[in-house]
């Protein structure tokens, strides 16, 4: 990357994190670019040579949000190579060790998940959940011996359900423990019962 790359993707990220930053104190359809640009310290044509309209800078600080939190997860964890050789028992991912931390940081960012809930065709949510589900649950359901041509029908059971879910949670500020809502999840698909 040269110079000039690397300062417009820097400009952008400001912006993208200006945006967040926001998006704690207000919800994202009453901010403006006047405030973005404020608090990115970058003028309105910058804030324009980036990005069409406000939702275009929420999908890229989305990206953001999710390339932040799959860069938390061990990637040996998440790669279909390790998902071939590891025993049946640790490809359950409706269990603690995977739940847990995806919904902590859900909280963390519960007022982009907000977003998110308002405008979920706008910026791709459902591209992103997609792909995960692509790269790991369909190799699980694989190991299952699960037939490839049913993968697509649970695999949109899951998404749908589990995003449910989740934005109930973040609909309700978050309210619940992170273990209360993983417990629920785990009851919806029969993991736990009680």
């Amino acid at each position: 990357m040269n110079k000039a790359e690397s300062k417009y993707f820097n400009t952008a990220k400001r912006m993208a994190e200006a945006l967040l930053a926001l998006m704690e104190k207000k919800d994202f359809q009453y901010i403006s670019v006047k405030e973005i640009c404020a608090k990115a310290e970058v003028s309105r044509s910058t804030f324009y040579l980036h990005y069409e309209n406000t939702a275009e800078l929420l999908a890229e600080a989305v990206d953001m949000i999710h390339e932040r939190f799959h860069n938390s997860i061990p990637a040996a964890d998440v790669r279909s190579a390790a998902i071939s050789y590891k025993p049946r028992s640790e490809l359950f991912l409706v269990k603690d060790k995977w739940l847990l931390p995806y919904l902590a940081f859900v909280e963390e960012n519960k007022h982009v998940y907000k977003a998110i809930h308002t405008q979920m065709e706008s910026f791709g949510a459902e591209r992103t959940y997609e792909e995960f589900f692509q790269q790991v649950f369909s190799p699980i359901l694989s190991r299952f011996g699960v037939e490839e041509r049913k993968h697509g029908y649970i695999m949109t059971f899951y998404r749908h359900g589990l995003t449910a879910v989740l934005m109930k949670w973040v609909e309700d500020d978050c309210r619940e423990r992170p273990e209360d809502i993983a417990a629920v999840i785990k009851l919806c698909v029969g993991e736990e019962r009680g």
